[in-house]
């Protein structure tokens, strides 16, 4: 007779064995289980995000509070982020650093050297059809007894 502990020992080993098998069939077949996350979980994550950036949000409001105290203080102008001109009005626009420019020309160069290299190889074609059509006439001519 076999004692039930012994087989339930032999069961629960062959069923940790089959669903390491089912498992690493799911990494074969690249099939991941579809992992469903508690409401609750969920939610008190979302809760607690929302406490971090409210936290965060006032902190920052509490340092411009000391800040503005400070220039209060010692009368300073608080800093102002630099504005980018409009430019629409303006003939010349933007001024082009020297990198800017050296790339433009090394560009324009590219262009150029890439046309002239398409214009050297049409050239080249257009002699090749040239020179084939006038013997193709000539011998044809020759043949014709012109």
């Amino acid at each position: 007779m076999v004692d039930s502990a012994t087989t339930g020992l032999a069961f629960s080993i062959g069923s940790n064995q089959l669903s390491g098998f089912v498992k690493g069939l799911d990494r074969l077949t690249n099939e991941e289980e579809p992992e469903m996350e508690d409401p609750e979980v969920v939610a008190a994550r979302q809760e607690q995000e929302h406490r971090r950036k409210e936290k965060h949000r006032k902190m920052e409001a509490d340092r411009e509070r000391m800040r503005q105290a400070i220039r209060d203080k010692y009368h300073l102008k608080k800093k102002e982020e630099p504005r980018e001109q409009d430019i629409a009005g303006r003939i010349a626009g933007n001024r082009k650093t020297p990198e800017q420019v050296a790339m433009e020309s090394m560009n324009d160069e590219e262009d150029d050297g890439f046309m002239a290299m398409l214009n050297e190889t049409y050239e080249k074609a257009k002699n090749t059809v040239v020179s084939a059509y006038t013997s193709v006439t000539n011998a044809v001519g020759i043949w014709r007894g012109t």
